[in-house]
């Protein structure tokens, strides 16, 4: 197998457990396998074994001595980190997507919409946590700093494993009409509305981990630590 072959088939491995964390099918702690994904992949255990290297440094997965490689637990403080971060850097991306966004980046948010509707009606929770991700990656995309745009797809995966960890397991608190107010605030060039509607937006996630039959995020943390 060449060099290109070999950077090919680790970054496919990387991408499918990315996607696996994002539509929360692995959630955090659980084991990943060496021989399980040897098989899943049917590929040697070297290639395996630098995607999830690749995985640790992306921050998405935790290598242990003799114990092999998991799913990393986010911490509660890191959980209120990972909101104060998408605020601020959403909040510049919106912003940016407003003054920059074309007609063709409408067509694109509407087809997004469509799909997430879809799912919301199908009560399809996977599908729909996957798509609510990628609606955010997309947004990013229609703006010129690619650095925030690169930086939003950790935020996004991050989101997926304090989701997973501390959130009720429930997505009727995000319903796709709040990214369908977005798309209307973007197209019409509403600055101030787009803004207002993200940070609403946001906030709203992150309340969703906060209450838990009457615990707080920071009980609910504890009694995973325990586990």
């Amino acid at each position: 197998m060449g060099i290109r072959d070999t950077t090919v088939t680790v970054q496919t491995i990387v991408d499918a457990i990315v996607n696996d964390v994002m539509e929360q099918r692995i959630g955090p702690g659980a084991r990943l396998s060496e021989k399980s994904l040897c098989e899943r992949f049917d590929i040697r255990r070297m290639y395996v074994r630098r995607a999830l290297l690749t995985l640790a440094n992306k921050g998405i997965v935790e290598l242990q001595a003799n114990k092999g490689a998991r799913i990393r637990k986010p911490t509660f403080q890191q959980a209120v980190i990972l909101f104060e971060t998408r605020r601020l850097i959403e909040s510049i991306i919106i912003q940016n997507v407003v003054r920059q966004r074309s007609d063709e980046d409408i067509d694109k948010l509407n087809a997004h919409m469509k799909l997430e509707e879809e799912a919301f009606v199908n009560n399809d929770r996977n599908e729909l946590i996957r798509l609510s991700g990628e609606f955010h990656l997309l947004i990013a995309s229609f703006q010129n700093n690619h650095l925030l745009a690169g930086f939003m797809q950790s935020l996004v995966t991050e989101s997926s494993l304090i989701t997973a960890m501390y959130g009720q397991h429930s997505f009727s608190n995000c319903p796709p009409s709040e990214h369908r107010d977005l798309v209307k605030a973007i197209k019409n060039q509403q600055a101030q509305a787009a803004l207002d509607l993200m940070l609403a937006h946001l906030n709203h996630i992150e309340a969703d981990l906060a209450i838990s039959h009457g615990k707080s995020l920071e009980l609910v943390a504890i009694a995973m630590s325990e586990k």
